[in-house]
This record gives C-alpha cells, sequence and structure tokens, in this order.
C-alpha cells in the first residue's frame, strides 16, 4: 500500500492511500469510532451492515462506531482512497451534536444514508485537500489546525446530507435481512439464539444461516461476537471491570468473553479498563 499523504494522533487517523491488491473476500470487521470515507477510483465493493454498494468514483461513505463493514477490492486497477478515523471528543463540544448528525444511529441504521454518490458538487473533495496539506505542517500548527480543518470537513458533509434527498436504491440487501440486523442490533446484549431468530422472522435456521452470509459476508454468530467485543471494549474504556464488561455486553461466560476479545482486539480486556481511548495502539 502506498502511503500519499497521512496524520495520526490518539484521536485522529487520516489516510490517503492508492493501492493494487485484491482481495477476494470482504475484511469485514467494525470499531468504535467514527469515519468517513472518500472513495477515488479502483474497482471497489463495500459492505455495510449487509448493504453491499459498489463505489463509484468520488463517493463517500459515513461509518459509525460499531457497525459491521468491509471491503472487497475486485481488480488490480488502482485503488485509490481517503479515509478519516476519528474519536468524538476531537469535536468542540457545542458542535459536536451537529457535525455528527449525518451519520446514522445504529438502531435507525437504514433510516439514513450511508452511502453518497457524487459528493463533488458540494466540494467535499476540496475539504480533504485541507487534511492533505495539514498532514505536510508541522507537528504544532498541525495540532492546532487540525480540529479545525475536521470541523470544516464534517460540516460540509452536513449540509449535504441535509440537501440531499433519502435514496432508498443504494441498498441491495433483502428486506429480512435488513429487518434481522435492526433486531440483533436492538437485542444486541440480550440472549440471542439462531431458534429465537427463526421464530422472530418465520424462517428455517439453515435458509437463515444461508441468507445472512450472503448479504453480509459474515455468520450471525461472528456478527454478534463482533459487535459485542466492540461494545465491551467501550465499557472497559468507561471504567467497568472485565466481569462487569463480559456480562454487560451479553457473555454468559467470561473464559469465553477473554479468549474472543485477546482474538479480535488483539490483547487482554484488562489493558483497557479505565484507558482514555485512542486511534493510536
Amino acid at each position: 500500500m502506498g502511503i500519499l499523504a497521512e496524520i495520526k494522533t490518539d484521536r485522529v487517523m487520516f489516510s490517503y492511500t492508492e493501492s493494487e491488491e485484491t482481495n477476494k473476500d470482504y475484511y469485514l470487521h467494525c470499531h468504535n469510532y467514527y469515519e468517513l470515507y472518500y472513495f477515488i477510483d479502483g474497482d471497489v465493493d463495500y459492505l455495510v451492515e449487509g448493504r453491499q454498494y459498489h463505489l463509484t468514483p468520488h463517493s463517500i461513505l459515513l461509518l459509525t462506531p460499531n457497525v459491521f463493514h468491509g471491503v472487497k477490492v475486485n481488480s488490480t486497477k488502482p485503488y485509490l482512497r481517503l479515509a478519516l478515523h476519528f474519536l468524538p471528543d476531537i469535536l468542540s463540544m457545542e458542535r459536536r451534536h451537529l457535525l455528527l448528525s449525518s451519520y446514522p444511529a445504529m438502531e435507525k441504521h437504514s433510516e439514513k444514508k450511508v452511502y453518497y454518490q457524487d459528493p463533488e458538487q458540494y466540494r467535499i473533495y476540496s475539504f480533504f485537500e485541507s487534511l492533505i496539506e495539514c498532514s505536510k505542517l508541522e507537528p504544532e500548527l498541525q495540532k492546532e489546525l487540525l480540529p479545525i480543518y475536521m470541523e470544516a470537513l464534517l460540516s460540509q458533509v452536513t449540509v449535504m446530507s441535509h440537501l440531499i434527498q433519502s435514496d432508498s436504491g443504494n441498498g441491495s440487501s433483502p428486506n429480512t435481512i435488513s429487518k434481522i440486523i435492526a433486531y440483533l442490533n436492538q437485542h444486541l446484549t440480550d440472549s440471542i439464539t439462531l431458534d429465537k431468530i427463526s421464530e422472530e422472522f418465520y424462517i428455517s435456521k439453515h435458509h437463515l444461516n444461508k441468507v445472512f452470509r450472503k448479504a453480509t459476508g459474515t455468520t450471525v454468530g461472528d456478527y454478534l461476537l463482533h459487535k459485542r467485543i466492540i461494545y465491551a471494549q467501550q465499557l472497559l474504556i468507561n471504567g467497568h471491570t472485565a466481569s462487569d464488561a463480559a456480562s454487560e455486553s451479553g457473555f454468559g461466560d467470561y473464559s469465553a468473553f477473554y479468549r474472543a476479545y485477546s482474538k479480535i482486539i488483539g490483547h487482554s480486556p484488562l489493558q483497557d479498563r479505565g484507558v482514555l481511548p485512542s486511534l493510536v495502539k
């Protein structure tokens, strides 16, 4: 991967990258920070909570914390993109709610747009160019200007999202899968089984597994596991004990929680307790 520009702080990660590698399957993951993804060029499909998008040049995705998503690169055509990952406390308190208002809430994921085509009529790319220039500044000046540039970019995204009418034609997920995903998010910490989902949606377990994997690229079990671990990580960061975080995020067995957490996050849950959230590990 070629990094053309980059900024890394404990609250923000910005990258402008180009690559030519392909991957046959979606690289699926979720995380506890916001992401603004700007696709410039390439041959790429993106999967967000079971909805598939074939990205068109100069389009953007708004990815909320804890949203399951992943990219699939279909050919060696140069894949060029901009990605901004950030924690909300980088934004000023008085403007934070407004600047994040364009992002869809997890429990209402299907009601707000995730994907926007042709944002150039709103000059979104020019605001990213300011971040590229910011990446070249002296560290102290960059530190002072980065929040200003970010708020300017998010302000323009907010304007765009309010002006563009909702477009229902972008997603390819069947309505049933959308409802199942909404159900899983609403009952994330409850005891959920395939039997219970099958009964709720009048669908056989075999067919449920088949259509869910086809739509999302993963199983119901893995989907829930990743979502619960990210939720538990936030509880730990907020000061909960590891055992409380395990219980409150839906794990009945602590040892299973510990193993899953270490595998997905890369370290034990004890390392995250009471630690201020950071994008830099």
